[in-house]
């Protein structure tokens, strides 16, 4: 389904809220059909408000029209409706090229979901067995255990495999943590305590200098930040089976994989006297690269609004680029412009390195992430490659993906130290960080900041802006967490304070 999709100032937004429903004049050609449905996003990251536009007609006399711009107004939308939602990713509409710069008609790409296949279709009829045995003596256990106990206990007899889910009941029943149980200062204490023992250490790739991986204690504080991009992203790409033991397949992914700018290749000289920029190419770069200069004319020709000129010298052929507006404010825009420019590969990939597992098996390592790039080269095994890029798995693949990154990343951070956790502290962690739908940092930019409790807020970070912030707007504090209590002085809502005895006299 087509939507329009559309660039707004956080003003504009604010005032259509207050507005709806309204005119809304915009610098906008109307197409033959405008789409009923749009979205609004006020940066270049997602779009976090819907509309619904009932028509939409040029702009000739129209009253109580609101207004997007001063000049350059074409078209009037009548809105209807704008509501906030979710943040959706800007990856979620197929957008230009040149990504999202004022209004835009696209689709958006919808996901097709299907309903799980209920439980009993995978459970074998020699589990479902066993699981009728132990409901037959009140027993309740789940699939995982039921699959795992059913070779244990195949060959023994009637009676010992009764008290064997016995003393498995009892094992659970253990597990479990009591009602009214402090799980947040819990794993706090548990995570916390073994992160004092952590070193600050960085994992190199050998024979590689540049190729390195943080991990220990900062990578875990860029776990728990939510950082948007960690200090060191790097992806580990698996090939499909009928191509991950050819070594031919691994070298032409990588060729595909790594990016290479124009700077690897060439020297850029730039002539502030005759108003131009003159591309160098280093010879023995560009056959490393397997880079010809046929290549670099046509990374070239991508870009918009500059004459191309070739000029032969006796050493090597320079390609001399020009401005079309002679201003050395347009020199210098060129250059920078020509630092950056991809010739090849996958945008963000600065390296790639392949490896021969002990499995047999071509596994390629980089330095850089981008995983969206990645996973449309066809010979990739798009279910087992794999970034340390959390934000990036949130974008391309949604928050459950994210949820189980921020996970396995914490828990292989710790593992690599030696040091155990028990999982649940960190599942209790990556879930709090993602149940709102957005990843969130432990932090007073997300978990810890948008607390319910004044107090608890206060108690954190920044106490007077808190307390001043709630006092101007009459917040109120129920007073139902740790924090704040004990900051009143009076018993915390856990455990035998979390109930209230009443006494009730006898007659």
């Amino acid at each position: 389904m087509n939507v329009i999709l559309w660039k707004d100032s956080k003003k504009n937004v604010e005032m259509l809220v207050s507005s709806a429903p309204c005119l809304y004049a915009v610098d906008f050609d109307l197409p033959e059909e405008v789409p009923k449905e749009g979205y609004i996003a006020s940066d270049m990251k997602a779009a976090r408000y819907r509309i619904a536009i009932s028509s939409a007609e040029p702009l000739k006399k129209q009253k109580n029209v609101l207004k997007k711009k001063k000049e350059g107004l074409k078209a009037v939308f009548k809105i209807d409706l704008i509501q906030e939602i979710s943040p959706i990713p800007l990856s979620e509409f197929s957008l230009p090229d040149e990504g999202l710069k004022t209004f835009v008609i696209t689709e958006r790409l919808s996901m097709k979901i299907t309903e799980k296949d209920a439980l009993e279709s995978f459970i074998t009829e020699e589990e479902n067995k066993l699981k009728e045995k132990a409901k037959q003596i009140g027993i309740e256990l789940p699939y995982s255990v039921i699959r795992e106990l059913t070779t244990r206990v195949r060959n023994l007899p009637e009676k010992e495999i009764k008290i064997v889910l016995k003393r498995v009941e009892e094992a659970i029943l253990r597990k479990q943590i009591d009602p009214y149980e402090a799980v947040g200062i819990i794993a706090a204490q548990s995570i916390g305590e073994p992160g004092t023992q952590m070193t600050m250490r960085t994992f190199h790739f050998a024979g590689v200098r540049e190729m390195n991986v943080t991990l220990g204690l900062p990578r875990l504080i860029e776990i728990v930040d939510a950082r948007r991009t960690p200090s060191t992203p790097s992806m580990t790409i698996y090939l499909k089976p009928e191509f991950q033991s050819s070594r031919e397949a691994v070298e032409s992914v990588i060729k595909l994989v790594e990016n290479t700018a124009l700077l690897d290749v060439c020297d850029i000289e730039t002539d502030t006297v005759n108003m131009s920029v003159s591309i160098v190419p280093i010879k023995n770069r560009m056959a490393e690269r397997q880079i010809t200069q046929e290549d670099l004319l046509n990374s070239l020709s991508k870009l918009k609004g500059k004459s191309l000129n070739i000029e032969d010298t006796k050493k090597s052929q320079a390609i001399v680029v020009k401005p079309m507006q002679e201003s050395f404010k347009r020199l210098y825009q060129l250059q920078e412009q020509l630092k950056s420019l991809t010739i090849k590969g996958v945008p963000g990939i600065k390296r790639a390195m392949a490896r021969l597992e002990p499995s047999k098996d071509w596994v390629i390592y980089t330095q850089g992430s981008n995983l969206r790039g990645v996973l449309d080269i066809d010979e990739i095994d798009t279910n087992r490659t794999y970034t340390n890029d959390i934000s990036e798995i949130y974008e391309v693949l949604g928050v459950e993906a994210a949820r189980n990154a921020v996970f396995q990343e914490a828990l292989r951070t710790l593992q690599e130290q030696g040091l155990e956790v028990d999982q649940r502290h960190l599942m209790l962690v990556s879930d709090m960080m993602t149940f709102t739908g957005q990843v969130r940092a432990v932090g007073r930019q997300g978990i810890s900041g948008k607390k319910s409790s004044v107090l608890a807020r206060a108690a954190f970070e920044i106490t007077t802006k808190h307390l001043l912030h709630a006092g101007i707007s009459g917040e109120i504090d129920p007073l139902t967490g740790v924090a704040e209590n004990i900051i009143v002085g009076q018993p915390i809502t856990l455990g035998t304070g979390s109930v209230n005895l009443v006494y009730r006299k006898g007659n």
